[in-house]
This record gives structure tokens, sequence and C-alpha cells, in this order.
């Protein structure tokens, strides 16, 4: 995780990237779950470095460079368009350090994460928000008052219909999180 950051803080000249993804949880906890360390990739948000930095993280550390090839993970380098992101989530932003205690990138908040995963919509979001929250590393609580911040983005019609999928989801894995937040902002918002 750390030489992916190197590499991308080396070939941007941002000093302390932005970690978007699954892999923020390295920031917050040594108990990172399978489905994260298991990834093979690691999303940077790189809006402020410009859309030349998002294309030569891509180049050469995406998914289809000699890179990606020769160590068997990636760097994705992400823009503001790519990711759903929360009201205020720089405000929140947590630093990841490495041995020696040095910041070496800032990574989203954990609620923020999950906004983010949410707002994705993907199967493997589902399963991710599903491990999460079974592991008690975030609270549906937050995560239904972050979520709810995307009302006032440019997103908020496809607020309801990932609610729902989440809700359907986890009642269908009978997760272990009382769902009455998640069903009061679904209600609110029908």
């Amino acid at each position: 995780m750390l030489d992916i950051v190197k590499r991308v803080s080396e070939l941007t000249g941002v000093e302390s990237p932005v970690i978007v993804g699954s892999q923020t949880l390295y920031a917050v906890t040594e108990s990172v779950p399978s489905i994260v360390r298991d990834s093979v990739e690691c999303d940077f948000m790189l809006a402020e470095a410009g859309i030349e930095a998002i294309q030569a993280v891509n180049h050469h550390l995406g998914i289809l460079s000699s890179f990606s090839k020769t160590k068997g993970y990636f760097a994705d380098g992400l823009g503001l368009a790519t990711v759903v992101l929360a009201p205020g989530w720089k405000d929140r932003l947590i630093p990841l350090k490495d041995d020696g205690g040095q910041t070496v990138a800032l990574c989203l908040e954990l609620h923020d994460t999950a906004v983010s995963k949410l707002m994705a919509g993907r199967d493997k979001d589902y399963v991710f928000l599903n491990e999460i929250l079974a592991s008690r590393l975030i609270s549906l609580e937050t995560l239904v008052e972050r979520a709810a911040l995307i009302l006032e983005t440019a997103h908020e019609g496809a607020l309801l219909p990932r609610l729902q999928k989440l809700f359907d989801y986890l009642r269908k894995q009978q997760a272990l999180v009382d769902l009455k937040p998640l069903s009061a902002l679904i209600s609110q918002l029908r």
C-alpha cells in the first residue's frame, strides 16, 4: 500500500494524495477486512492535481500499465466526475501514516467512503458496506446522516434508489444492524 502511495506522490508531485476507495480503511484500523486486503486497486482523488496527473497515474500505474502487470496491483487516478462525495468531505480527511509516523496520504473518513460506495451502487460496493457495518467500523446511523448530505448535490436523484438497494441487500444478508435509520430516510425521501 505504501509503495503505491509513494509512487503516486512522486509521479504527480502531490505530497499527500487523497485515497477515496476501500483502501481508506488502512488509515483507521489494522484489522482490515479481507475484502480490502484482497483488493488489487487503490483509488486516488487527484482532481486538484489536474487532468494531466490523473492521466499520468492511470498510464504509468493503472490497470493496463506494466507496473500493474509486474506488481499485481494498480492505482486508479480519479476526478470529481467519477466519485460522488458527501459535502464537507475534505474537512473530515484522515491521515495515513508510514511506519515512522509521517503522513503519506489523506484518506476519506470511513462514513464518507461508505457514502461514495453507496452512490457507486455496484454489487461489490454493497458487499463492502455490509462488511464494514458488520465489523462495526462504521455506524448505520452516521452513514444515513452522511448519505442525506447527498441531497445537497447534483446527485440527489440517485440517492433513493441506492438507499433502497442497500436496505434490500442488508435485509437479505440478515445484517446484524438495526435498519430503522435507513428505513426512516427512505420513507422520508418517498
